[in-house]
């Protein structure tokens, strides 16, 4: 996806900035607004996917509601249905898999190609974006745990620290992060078209 790889270039050019982002705070504070962002843009695509799969076939929606619809709704009907005039919200990559298996017609499912491996790394991602999208206790505790099990941190870097940080084979941590997110989505677009 397109998106992905400029945010892939945009991270690239920030961490080699010099002159206007200069200090390693100033690069923190822009990578973990960066982490909200590409978080958001994952939100619309998953619901762009749902609404793709949703106008192929709504059959599967339709019977477990229990409503009479026609197979093949415009997008604006589902998103009327779907979205209305509130907000969907998926926490975890387990929320939109629970709601594909509920909903959408195996066909037309962008969401089972999603791995188990991806879908952890995904899964990590989304606890950072809850840590620095409401800096809750919950959401703390939830970050921390996650870096002492998976990462076996005794100090707990923020966010921003822990996806600009080199990996073993020598690329930023966030690159790891983009990578997978690009992967998916390019797989789940493929399922769809």
């Amino acid at each position: 996806m397109e998106w992905i790889v400029w945010y892939g270039n945009f991270l690239k050019r920030l961490i080699e900035a010099k002159r206007i982002i200069r200090t390693k705070f100033e690069k923190l504070e822009l990578m973990e607004a960066l982490v909200l962002r590409v978080s958001v843009r994952w939100e619309i695509l998953i619901i762009q996917n749902i609404i793709t799969s949703l106008n192929k076939d709504s059959t599967i929606y339709s019977s477990v509601l229990g409503l009479r619809l026609r197979k093949h709704l415009s997008r604006d009907e589902i998103k009327a249905i779907l979205i209305g005039h509130r907000y969907i919200d998926f926490r975890n990559v387990e929320e939109v898999k629970s709601f594909r298996k509920k909903y959408l017609s195996p066909a037309y499912n962008p969401f089972k190609v999603i791995s188990k491996s991806d879908a952890r790394k995904i899964n990590e991602f989304l606890i950072m974006r809850n840590l620095l999208a409401h800096y809750s206790d919950f959401a703390r505790r939830t970050y921390n745990q996650f870096m002492k099990n998976k990462y076996k941190y005794q100090h707990i870097p923020e966010p921003g620290s822990f996806l600009l940080a080199i990996t073993p084979s020598g690329e930023y941590r966030w690159s790891q992060y983009l990578r997978t997110f690009g992967d998916v989505s390019d797989v789940m677009l493929k399922s769809v078209t």
